[in-house]
């Protein structure tokens, strides 16, 4: 009997035999990982992805996303990015067991402009991309030392979610489930002056199409709702791999929206976030994650 024959032996298989085994390959990894030096565990797993990543059916979809936003480079261009990306991500992987050393040392995370968050009295909404290691950037609300909270996206696997959870513990940060639960998670949060943190440029099932390389792409937008309700500061985070396992991260100027702000201006102010995503990825494209379907199912 096949698994597309019988989902509940799909669903039986993969629940109960695939996702232990993950999580215990994922436990197992990190902690060898956390044993290694941040350095070494950063290259090793860099290479490994260099030439892991090229064979896997996400490489496709790598290539399919980078195509479709920068059809102007050439073939060989294409191809020196992927290649570069694949380390970086490797590098992510090494460096996973690490966060809280990272996040602890000002010289391998280094921020740019955390003094125009710390002036900020009223709450604030930190917003960022999926570039360099992206794990860099509750280091901000570590070092700012105020309640704050987390946007994310689980893991399929419900087991290696939950390890991943316990990692970010030290956090001191509260996680909210990504999607429409998250928006009450953030105001409460920001209501109280804290710290909200979240990655807004993956695609979002309730998201606004709005284009991004000139593409339509399902866009969250609830961010910027509630700037404009509580009329706080959506602060523009870019994330530099500067060598190895160091980084840089730029807070740039804040953006401010009315409080009367229509669904257009939410619009313009969605799409101009994404433009301003767009200058950065085409700075470093080798450091952005190009496998996720940022524009749906087009691969």
């Amino acid at each position: 009997m096949s698994f597309h024959r019988s989902p509940r032996l799909k669903q039986f298989f993969i629940r109960y035999i695939s996702w232990p085994i993950e999580a215990i390959f994922m436990l197992v990894a990190l902690v060898i990982l956390r044993i290694v030096p941040i350095d070494i565990a950063s290259a090793v797993t860099g290479w490994l992805g260099s030439k892991i990543g090229p064979l896997t059916g996400w490489h496709k979809r790598a290539k399919t996303n980078l195509l479709l936003a920068m059809p102007e480079l050439s073939e060989k261009k294409h191809y020196e990015i992927l290649s570069a990306m694949w380390w970086n991500l490797g590098r992510n992987i090494g460096e996973f067991s690490h966060t809280f050393s990272l996040m602890n040392s000002k010289k391998r995370v280094e921020i740019e402009g955390l003094e125009q968050v710390l002036k900020c009295e009223k709450g604030s909404i930190i917003i960022g991309a999926h570039q360099a290691n992206w794990e860099v950037i509750p280091t901000i609300l570590k070092r700012l030392q105020r309640k704050s909270g987390i946007v994310y996206r689980p893991l399929n696997n419900p087991l290696a979610n939950f390890l991943v959870q316990k990692r970010q513990k030290y956090l001191n940060a509260e996680f909210f489930l990504k999607g429409r639960k998250a928006a009450t998670g953030m105001l409460s949060t920001v209501e109280e002056n804290g710290i909200i943190a979240l990655l807004v440029d993956q695609q979002l099932r309730e998201g606004r199409m709005v284009p991004f390389f000139g593409v339509p792409a399902k866009t969250p937008i609830a961010h910027i709702k509630i700037a404009a309700k509580l009329q706080v500061k959506l602060f523009p985070v870019e994330t530099i791999r500067t060598k190895g396992a160091y980084f840089k991260m730029i807070i740039h100027e804040p953006i401010t929206i009315k409080r009367t702000a229509s669904n257009e201006e939410i619009f313009a102010a969605a799409k101009d976030i994404n433009e301003l995503f767009e200058g950065w990825i085409k700075k470093r494209p080798e450091q952005w994650l190009w496998p996720h379907r940022r524009w749906g199912k087009i691969d």
